[in-house]
């Protein structure tokens, strides 16, 4: 039995930060699907009400009204869908694993645990599907998780398996005994190693977003420059507390936002600043922000030892890097 077909939204406004790209790449980031999948939904679509090509370069304020209809998947019980659709899906890669801990480097597009608007199935229910038993500390939906990365960052991560290795990480977490280093393509270049102490909260405007808000939680990231180009910047980047979004937003609020980052203004600015239509067709590929957690380090919650895990960063960021480089 079928679900009536589900309608997507009938329009799109650009906003600040989201304008000065082809149409087919507002769509994809906006959307958060592929390029491909965004000229499909755009071979009915309208701007400002008129009928136009996926090339055509975005303003602020242009409405885009999409009228693509698509069909609902069949009906399933949903805890079968869901046990289905995660066995199906690849183990991430393991980096490490004992009785108490998974170390895996997640990648770019996973979803951690469940949240609002999400289809995929998530991290947590791809290790159950796959025979993982993960910690019951907190909800179940979050089970194991002690600290997360955003869908489109990829990256080391840690997942416990049993409560007493999550509370104990946690705790450490807590009181930063763990360090965090992730690797972040910048548009920018800084001239020096700095600091952001900054609280971030929701914006006050825009839900979705996070923000330097004064009643927020504080933040604490440092950065020093690994590498630098004319208008780019590759940067180490360590932070002492984990806020939603944190490294983004900081970076940003310094003016320098992650390459490809829609959400915060570093897609627009990294395609007006590429070098060449190579680095620029790199930066389209990303379909989200070049920035991956490289390193973590920190002691092994039951037996003390000190762990040290890296992931090699992805090819769809180095192939940006390599394009900046050739130039």
């Amino acid at each position: 039995m079928n679900e009536s077909p589900e309608l997507l939204p009938e329009v799109l406004i650009v906003e600040e930060g989201e304008n000065g790209v082809r149409l087919d790449v507002f769509i994809a980031a906006r959307l958060k699907v592929s390029r491909e999948r965004a000229k499909k939904l755009l071979q009915n679509a309208t701007v400002n009400g008129a009928a136009v090509k996926s090339s055509r370069v975005v303003e602020v304020g242009d409405e885009i009204g999409l009228t693509h209809i698509e069909a609902a998947p069949e009906r399933v019980p949903e805890t079968e869908s869901i046990q289905q659709r995660a066995a199906q899906s690849a183990l991430p890669p393991i980096i490490f694993e004992d009785e108490n801990l998974i170390i895996i480097n997640k990648p770019r597009g996973l979803v951690v645990h469940e949240g609002a608007g999400e289809t995929g199935s998530t991290l947590v229910e791809i290790l159950r599907a796959h025979g993982r038993t993960l910690s019951s500390v907190g909800p179940s939906a979050r089970a194991g998780i002690v600290h997360r990365l955003d869908k489109d960052t990829s990256g080391v991560m840690a997942v416990c398996k049993t409560d007493a290795a999550h509370w104990k990480l946690a705790s450490d977490f807590a009181e930063r005994r763990v360090r965090k280093e992730y690797a972040a393509l910048v548009c920018g270049v800084p001239r020096a190693p700095g600091r952001v102490e900054a609280p971030l909260d929701r914006h006050p405007k825009n839900r979705k977003k996070m923000a330097v808000v004064a009643s927020g939680r504080m933040a604490i990231t440092e950065y020093s420059v690994v590498q630098s180009w004319p208008r780019f910047a590759l940067l180490n980047v360590n932070i002492l507390t984990g806020r939603t979004h944190q490294i983004r937003v900081h970076l940003a609020y310094l003016n320098y936002p992650v390459v490809g980052d829609a959400v915060y203004g570093g897609l627009n600015r990294a395609l007006e600043n590429m070098p060449s239509e190579e680095a620029r067709e790199a930066v389209q590929s990303l379909n989200g922000q070049a920035l991956h957690a490289a390193h973590l380090t920190f002691e092994h919650p039951i037996t003390d030892e000190k762990l040290s895990f890296h992931a090699p960063m992805p090819e769809v960021i180095t192939r940006v890097i390599d394009a900046l480089n050739s130039e």
